[in-house]
């Protein structure tokens, strides 16, 4: 049975690890991944922000990604650079329902 995307993506937010959550680089960067999404660092914000986006994979091997292919599915979450968050507070900024970029077909099946 093909899982849900939105299964898809919490099981991934759930497996960042912590330290990949922590002390970000200061130029875009990729994360962490696995074999449909990827984490992201895309900038610093002007605000001095890290800017941090899930996005799907060129390739992803879950069939029902494949048409989100590139496309952003959660985020930015914006970690302040002098009041860093926490691991499990990016991940639960990540989880907010209202952070799912506006994607009509996210939730089909």
């Amino acid at each position: 049975m093909a899982r849900n995307r939105k299964k898809v993506l919490s099981d991934f937010i759930d497996s960042i690890p912590d330290s990949k959550l922590q002390g970000f680089p200061d130029s875009e960067k990729t994360l962490y991944f696995d074999q449909d999404l990827r984490l992201d660092m895309q900038c610093v914000t002007s605000r001095d922000q890290w800017n941090l986006q899930i996005q799907v994979n060129r390739r992803p091997k879950t069939t029902a990604l494949r048409r989100m292919a590139g496309k952003t599915v959660a985020g930015p979450v914006l970690v302040p650079r002098t009041a860093p968050m926490t691991p499990e507070e990016i991940r639960e900024a990540f989880r907010a329902p209202c952070i799912y970029l506006a994607t009509p077909d996210f939730d089909e099946e």
